[in-house]
């Protein structure tokens, strides 16, 4: 961004691509309802991950919590996000 860091938006990106791949993991469609981070380090080089963990799963509603951090292993921000779980498969659609 303008100041030499890596841009919020880049690692919210980051974070809400991971949730719709778990949230979506169990062949259902899930869509997001919520999600908020909270960033707690800059960065302005290197490789970023982000692990998703499933925090709670009911046949209607579940939430995730996603870490992103740096390749040094420095947590940069948390992700927390719930989705509505729909019954259509997610086969049933073209991508």
């Amino acid at each position: 961004n303008g100041v030499d860091i890596v841009h919020g938006a880049v690692i919210f990106a980051l974070a809400d691509f991971a949730f719709a791949i778990v949230s979506n993991s169990h062949g259902n469609v899930a869509l997001a309802i919520t999600a908020s981070i909270s960033f707690l380090k800059s960065i302005n080089h290197g490789i970023l991950f982000a692990e998703a963990i499933e925090v709670s799963k009911n046949p209607k509603l579940a939430t995730y919590k996603i870490d992103v951090t740096h390749e040094s292993g420095e947590l940069l921000a948390v992700f927390q996000g719930t989705v509505y779980r729909k019954k259509d498969k997610l086969w049933n659609y073209n991508f």
